[in-house]
């Protein structure tokens, strides 16, 4: 154990899919854990995401695996099944992003799970809950989006709700999902047994909406902003992010945009007065700023030491000075993607040191690697493959 590989010595076996249950495995085996990734013939459901690439990776598979062993089985026969409960002896954590009911016909439940290994930390990540009424439901990203009310604070200038498109309900999750691996993993250290974690998605946007769901529940739908002005504005050849975060920035504020007569109005000294009053304050910023070309604006905004920043595209941030000299992006040329950036975890060991860390498997990668490690002999896996209980990459050269 390290601060490197906190978790080196640690098994993971993921039977998760797509984004939040996969992605939160490859953080942990970026963390030096042996992550066991089970796929079934066609691969996890993100390797048809996107763009599929030589290889057969999209973007998605890549970042959401990277670290992982992968191990192709049929869950439905009985060998291949067999394959899961004997790994299921020697692992840490078990997880799994099936609709609720999924793995107790597998028969993987956590009670199944755990009378093969009374120590075992088990995840369930599901859309709605493994409860309720709409927990059958079929729960992605956006669904969650528009369910939790995220879309409806997120309208657009049009008026119109708007999904962001950030997958930011998945990728939470899977922060979350983190988070509770770890607690669990400590805290198992003076416990008698295991436990079993259950997050969705539904949860997820609960709690990352926590602030909002707060105000909006004190306040009412027109729930008073912190601050205001926050917003982005349209300049002549861009936008800028402008935020009045103290009531004592709004007058300078309108001073830069010339508008002096709105600094000494008494209607407007406090954010919350501001935004009860913003009709008489969102035009005419909206029109003097619009007078701006983004560097002058943000020139004088910075001598007032003004909140404030550029609306940059995903190419500006990737190729900003400070982005690069934090280090935040490890620039990686991938065999059959090309050059693509991976974001370092913040916290964590940089990448760049170790390899492996940089490889994200094919379906099946490691199949025979894993079978041999739990002492299958050559025939065996013959004859496994021959029954269709596991599939053998055809390009494999892992008895070589």
């Amino acid at each position: 154990m390290s601060y490197e590989k906190p978790y080196a010595g640690i098994r993971i076996i993921d039977m998760s899919h797509v984004v939040a249950g996969p992605f939160c495995a490859s953080i942990l085996a970026r963390m030096g854990a042996d992550v066991i990734k089970i796929e079934p013939q066609k691969g996890d459901l993100s390797r048809s995401l996107g763009k599929i690439y030589a290889g057969g990776q999209t973007v998605f598979s890549y970042l959401a695996n990277i670290g992982k062993r992968s191990i192709c089985l049929d869950l439905k026969s009985d060998a291949g099944a067999d394959v899961v409960r004997q790994m299921i002896e020697t692992a840490d954590v078990f997880m799994e992003s099936f609709r609720p009911g999924v793995t107790e016909r597998l028969g993987f439940s956590y009670a199944e799970v755990k009378k093969i290994n009374p120590n075992i930390i088990y995840l369930s990540m599901s859309g709605f809950g493994q409860r309720g009424s709409f927990a059958e439901r079929p729960g992605t990203d956006a669904v969650m989006q528009a369910f939790s009310g995220f879309m409806t604070g997120n309208k657009g200038f049009d008026g119109l709700p708007h999904k962001a498109s950030v997958i930011m309900m998945d990728l939470s999750a899977a922060l979350y999902n983190v988070q509770a691996i770890q607690a669990a993993l400590f805290a198992r250290r003076d416990e008698q047994e295991g436990r079993y974690i259950d997050n969705s998605l539904l949860e997820t946007a609960a709690a990352f909406q926590n602030f909002n769901l707060t105000s909006q529940f004190i306040d009412g739908e027109a729930a008073r902003s912190p601050a205001y002005p926050v917003a982005s504005f349209k300049c002549a050849n861009g936008y800028v992010m402008v935020g009045v975060l103290y009531d004592r920035e709004f007058k300078p504020f309108m001073e830069v945009l010339g508008l002096s007569e709105l600094a000494e109005d008494s209607r407007l000294e406090t954010a919350a007065s501001r935004f009860e009053n913003r009709e008489l304050i969102d035009q005419p910023i909206e029109a003097a700023i619009l007078k701006f070309d983004t560097a002058s604006l943000c020139e004088k905004l910075r001598e007032k030491r003004m909140l404030h920043e550029r609306v940059n595209s995903y190419s500006d941030f990737m190729q900003h000075e400070q982005t690069q000299q934090m280090g935040a992006l490890y620039w990686y040329e991938h065999e059959d993607i090309g050059k693509l950036p991976i974001a370092n975890i913040p916290g964590q060991a940089r990448l760049g040191g170790d390899e492996k860390m940089l490889n994200a498997p094919k379906i099946g990668e490691h199949t025979e690697i894993i079978l041999q490690e739990m002492g299958y002999s050559k025939q065996d896996i013959t004859a496994l493959a021959s029954e269709g209980a596991i599939t053998i990459p055809a390009a494999s050269d892992a008895l070589n």
